[in-house]
């Protein structure tokens, strides 16, 4: 997923000659997928139009990102894999211990990675002997709270809590971490409805409402490399206190929101392949299962 992000204040995109024209700059369709954009840009809804129809979705971030949109094509695509992943749903234990296992492993490297060494082994046995979806979503719950044990010593003390808090974040560390979280499953989201998938069926995390439960389901594999990309944030100072509001909760401020764009870009970049690998996966995981029925 090649993004483009356009995070400022009162300004108006232009759409000219398949590119997007902002101040000096000039941003070819050809080079990207996504666009980011804040919530104050001005865009009309023909160049809305011109850029859904380049096969070009949009997320916009609200002032305290809390909020996101996605402005994507309404073009259906693949009908065929929501057929297969709607049939699947019979599978959704086979699935969601595959998310899960997966999650630990990532988990665990991450923390490895950072001299820490924690056992997995009982939790994946557990897993693979679970009967059922809330059994599942116990273990993992038991793991979170071993892991951030272990995750919050790696940070600053002056930016946590050393507990992981959401709905509201209630400190700097959770704030960006929530963040990320949040635009990673929204890029998630874009990407399953590229390749065809229902993003709001999933396996692991239930259908409801407006919940993308799959693109939940995909995050878990994800989370170990965003809370990875988290830490060098606030070890290298590059964000401080005066960076957030605490305000019902703990958000970025706008100023320090744009300074770590470039990170969360590298961050996605770093993740684009394992993501395309993840969603095939699945895919011929679906089609396998139907063909052999």
């Amino acid at each position: 997923m090649r993004i483009a992000v356009i995070d400022k204040k009162d300004i108006e995109l232009k759409i000219d000659n398949n590119a997007i024209k902002v101040n000096e700059q000039t941003i070819p369709f050809k080079i990207i997928d996504l666009v980011i954009l804040n919530h104050r840009i001005k865009l009309n809804t023909s160049d809305i139009l011109k850029l859904t129809k380049n096969e070009i979705s949009i997320l916009i971030v609200s002032h305290n990102n809390t909020n996101i949109s996605i402005i994507s094509s309404a073009n259906a695509k693949n009908a065929d894999i929501k057929e297969k992943q709607f049939l699947s749903l019979n599978r959704r234990l086979e699935f969601s211990k595959i998310f899960i296992i997966e999650k630990f492993k990532k988990h665990k490297l991450q923390l490895a990675n950072n001299d820490i060494n924690i056992e997995i082994d009982e939790e994946i046995i557990s897993i693979n002997k679970a009967l059922c979806i809330n059994e599942i979503m116990g273990i993992e719950g038991s793991f979170a709270r071993k892991y951030f044990k272990y995750y919050f010593e790696l940070l600053p003390l002056d930016m946590h809590k050393s507990k992981r808090s959401k709905r509201p974040p209630n400190d700097p560390v959770n704030a960006v971490m929530s963040y990320w979280y949040s635009l990673y499953y929204n890029i998630i989201t874009v990407k399953l409805l590229s390749f065809g998938f229902d993003p709001s069926i999933g396996y692991l995390h239930t259908a409801f409402r407006s919940h993308n439960a799959l693109s939940s389901d995909f995050i878990e594999m994800f989370r170990a490399d965003i809370n990875s990309a988290v830490i060098p944030l606030f070890k290298n100072e590059i964000l401080s206190n005066e960076d957030f509001t605490n305000k019902n909760g703990v958000y970025l401020k706008y100023d320090g929101r744009k300074k770590i764009w470039p990170e969360f870009i590298a961050l996605n970049n770093s993740l684009k392949a394992k993501l395309d690998f993840e969603i095939a996966n699945l895919k011929a995981r679906i089609f396998e299962k139907n063909i052999n029925n």
